[in-house]
């Protein structure tokens, strides 16, 4: 039994003078404990008989102390997964788009001509991914509850900090590098001179008079970028 202070000082102690500097975490359930549930990496309140100061001053929240264990070692490592997957993809999505415009400066000789349209760009984040990302980071699993129970050892991937390793990291940069040459590549090889460009009579390309929008159209730069902006969003989503 110490007095409040005592218990933060302690606290702080460790993460001062332990080495390598360790993960602390706090839990109480009294006002008593605010101090040492604040001076934590992480603190954990109990709603309880004492009030709601310690959950107030707390990072998260439980009812009971045995929901602990499932709170580190299943949600915990689940939240810790997900985030490093999203992290990796919010990096890989954007890098994609930036390396085929980096891709199509070499053919405009660096004149800063656009290969997108400036729309186009402004809603990728949006249509590039958003909604398989949030489904991804609402319920992806890559171990079962039940399995991570019995094995509480696999909670070491967190600590080890497997999921942002540089191996990982070196895995997402290659992959970036790879399905960026590929979907600029393959597309331009084939939409380059006058490839999009077609001699249909029919729809769009009747032959109508040069007054009319898209008649004989279909070479120009905006379907060019347009058409390798749709492979990319088709890549980055199925990814």
């Amino acid at each position: 039994r110490v007095s409040p202070i005592q218990k933060a000082l302690l606290l702080k102690m460790v993460r001062k003078y332990v080495s390598p500097t360790p993960t602390t975490l706090a839990i109480g359930d009294g006002a008593n404990d605010v101090g040492m549930i604040q001076e934590a990496h992480i603190g954990i309140g109990i709603s309880g008989l004492e009030g709601q100061q310690a959950v107030n001053a707390s990072d998260f929240a439980i009812a009971q102390f045995r929901f602990l264990e499932p709170l580190l070692l299943i949600h915990g490592r689940w939240n810790f997964m997900r985030m490093s997957k999203a992290v990796l993809f919010f990096f890989y999505k954007n890098a994609a788009l930036i390396g085929t415009m980096m891709m199509f400066s070499e053919y405009c000789l660096h004149s800063g001509t656009p290969l997108y349209d400036p729309w186009v760009i402004a809603v990728f984040n949006f249509v590039g991914g958003s909604l398989p990302i949030v489904l991804m980071a609402v319920m992806d699993r890559d171990l079962p509850r039940d399995y991570v129970l019995r094995n509480p050892q696999v909670y070491a991937s967190g600590p080890n900090n497997e999921f942002l390793s540089l191996r990982m990291t070196l895995r997402w940069v290659v992959l970036t590098i790879v399905q960026t040459i590929v979907i600029y590549q393959f597309s331009a090889s084939i939409l380059k001179l006058g490839g999009g460009v077609t001699s249909a009579f029919l729809g769009l390309m009747g032959n109508w008079g040069r007054d009319v929008v898209g008649d004989g159209e279909g070479g120009d730069l905006q379907v060019f970028g347009t058409t390798i902006y749709s492979q990319l969003i088709f890549v980055v989503s199925i990814k």
